[in-house]
């Protein structure tokens, strides 16, 4: 079966044009350009690469848009080498969605996130992944 994705329906062009680009646009205006979102297309997937300084380090990220986003949350990894912890996934997946949820439990809702929603989430995961490295202690409650 082929899905379709954002670039191949229009339905995922019209968001991508009216919701998701200038979304990046309002995030990446006025911020120092090592710090913006930077856009690439791989196939049916989106590709967000950009670097968070949650606390005292640098972290390069990547979120991928697949071809079932936004109705799929997209995935973010973090590229810089992390200490193994409690919420990372394989592939220093970050867990922030409820991995294995329904649509009706996920924290992720596609009427009203964005995929700058998930650049955010993914700061505030790693301001969590500093506090643990500091402290031992996860700061914020688990996604069961």
């Amino acid at each position: 079966m082929l899905r379709m994705g954002l670039f191949d329906s229009e339905a995922g062009k019209r968001r991508l044009l009216s919701v998701e680009i200038p979304v990046i646009e309002r995030y990446n205006q006025g911020r120092d350009p090592a710090f913006r979102i930077r856009v690439e297309r791989q196939g049916v997937t989106l590709v967000l690469r950009y670097i968070l300084k949650p606390g005292h380090n640098l972290y390069s990220l990547e979120t991928r848009l697949l071809s079932s986003y936004p109705t799929v949350p997209p995935e973010t990894r973090v590229l810089t080498p992390l200490k193994h912890c409690p919420h990372l996934l394989e592939g220093q997946t970050l867990c922030m969605w409820r991995q294995g949820s329904t649509r009706a439990t996920s924290r992720w809702d596609p009427a009203k996130f964005t995929c700058v929603f998930a650049v955010q989430a993914a700061w505030r995961w790693l301001a969590c992944y500093e506090i643990w490295h500091e402290t031992g202690e996860w700061p914020l409650p688990e996604a069961k």
